[in-house]
């Protein structure tokens, strides 16, 4: 193609130390399979669906959860909970948005997206925030457990009928 790495990078619409990695890797499968490791050694379980030849679908990761609400209390003290049914923080890490383009999107203040991120609940603004993650195409996975007092799964991917109008064109910052 006669490019240079950085002019390659732009023209495929990624940031050009990705594509630095990427192209000076050894193992690309190996540092992705590292990747994938570790996070489901922190509790994260990455989401898709994937057909061969095909782009993966659904693509979102959320925390890993008990297969049942029936089990022990025990059993339950194993897993990651959450205090809230929804994360906006996963869901502007999605949409490769900052808290002050998210703000203007919105029409909410950046401190309001920040304090409804941190686990704050006004009503009016909390709907109005998931009314715009859910209608980018977000959908918000997990489930409420009143024993443990909390929710478990709780994370993010892309809806089924998202329309990748909001969807990043490249990787999503670190």
């Amino acid at each position: 193609m006669n490019l240079s790495q950085r002019a390659a990078a732009e023209a495929a619409g990624v940031p050009h130390r990705y594509l630095s990695i990427v192209e000076t890797s050894d193992s690309r499968i190996g540092t992705n399979l590292e990747l994938v490791d570790f996070y489901a050694a922190s509790g994260i379980v990455l989401l898709g669906e994937a057909t061969i030849g095909s782009e993966i679908t659904r693509a979102g990761a959320r925390w890993s959860a008990p297969s049942s609400p029936d089990i022990s209390k025990a059993e339950k003290a194993k897993f990651h909970v959450e205090e809230k049914r929804v994360s906006f923080r996963a869901a502007r890490a999605l949409l490769n948005r900052r808290q002050d383009e998210i703000a203007e999107l919105t029409g909410l203040s950046r401190a309001t997206v920040k304090s409804l991120e941190s686990g704050k609940v006004w009503q009016e603004s909390h709907r109005a925030l998931l009314t715009f993650y859910e209608s980018a195409g977000v959908e918000f996975v997990g489930w409420g457990d009143p024993v443990a007092d909390g929710y478990f799964g709780i994370g993010v991917r892309w809806s089924s009928n998202a329309s990748g109008l909001e969807r990043p064109s490249h990787p999503a910052r670190p």
